[in-house]
């Protein structure tokens, strides 16, 4: 998130997920609301729209109607994701401000609804059959019925379509969270010249042990534990290793985190108990204690 955007929380509501701003997204919601609105209006008419304009019947003019009050409606939202767009690029909103801006949406799509229906004379038959109205009364009542109507053709292929984008984000999450696990479960073990010498999984890795100026490794193959001779020294495999569960813990000693099953306290010294009895104990020195401990409790599973 861009710290340097200016955050609008009238709500003090949680930020507004950024797949919601997307420009593909942003498209796939005006398509999809647009299609269904269309295929609504045609096939059940709702709301007695077949009285709305005169001269209008079921053929093939309710459908040029109907399509042009939809199309009204798509430029209009389309014009207000343009300006939302804009917003959003300096302003971190929530959710509350992206639902005030919704309303908004309904009600600017009212406002030119009922500037067409003044266009085509409805407002006229209107006003013929209650003669009791003023004009001004006859337009409020019709921008009233209006964002009604509006808001209850936007509000189910909004729901539809955001429920859609957020089961498709949090897909995408797992995916990508599956991506780096597969990715990080392999390591490379390089010598002192930076050349891979060993890749395999973390898992397969026990613990590393200082050997003069070399590291021997102790990884599992198979069912077997086997040794791997390592030109390297403890240091700048510590520093290879940083993001992993392979961990320094002694001057000597690197663990592999994965394998603990507990730090037993000993005097003043923490001793590593492994997940394996073909494993000896190893000690924790005290200089490591606190980055054990925290790696520990990190790398667990």
């Amino acid at each position: 998130m861009d710290t340097s955007k200016y955050k609008l929380k009238l709500f003090g509501n949680k930020d507004l997920p950024s797949y919601l701003l997307e420009k593909n997204n942003v498209v796939r919601i005006i398509v999809f609301t647009t299609a269904y609105s269309l295929l609504f209006i045609n096939i059940f008419k709702p709301f007695n729209s077949e009285s709305w304009i005169p001269n209008v019947n079921a053929g093939t003019n309710y459908l040029m109607y109907s399509s042009l009050m939809v199309l009204i409606g798509m430029v209009v939202v389309s014009l207000s994701r343009m300006l939302m767009g804009y917003v959003t690029k300096r302003v971190q909103i929530g959710y509350g401000e992206y639902v005030l801006w919704l309303i908004g949406e309904a009600v600017f799509v009212s406002v030119f609804y009922v500037f067409v229906g003044y266009a085509v004379g409805f407002i006229d038959r209107y006003l013929e059959e209650m003669p009791e109205l003023t004009m001004w009364e006859a337009i409020f009542n019709i921008f009233t019925k209006s964002i009604a109507n509006t808001f209850w053709m936007l509000l189910i292929p909004y729901i539809i379509a955001l429920l859609y984008l957020d089961n498709a984000n949090l897909r995408k999450r797992i995916e990508d969270l599956g991506g780096r696990k597969m990715e990080s479960s392999i390591i490379h073990l390089k010598d002192e010249r930076g050349e891979i010498k060993l890749s395999t999984n973390i898992e397969n890795i026990l613990y590393a042990e200082s050997a003069d100026n070399y590291v021997i490794i102790k990884y599992i193959n198979g069912d077997k534990m086997m040794d791997f001779l390592l030109r390297t020294n403890l240091k700048k495999l510590s520093d290879d290793m940083r993001d992993t569960p392979l961990q320094r813990c002694h001057r000597s000693y690197m663990i592999n985190l994965l394998h603990v099953m507990s730090l037993k306290k000993d005097a003043s010294e923490f001793v590593i108990q492994f997940d394996t009895t073909s494993i000896k104990n190893i000690t924790v020195s005290k200089s490591y204690q606190d980055s054990i401990m925290d790696a520990f409790t990190k790398f667990q599973k």
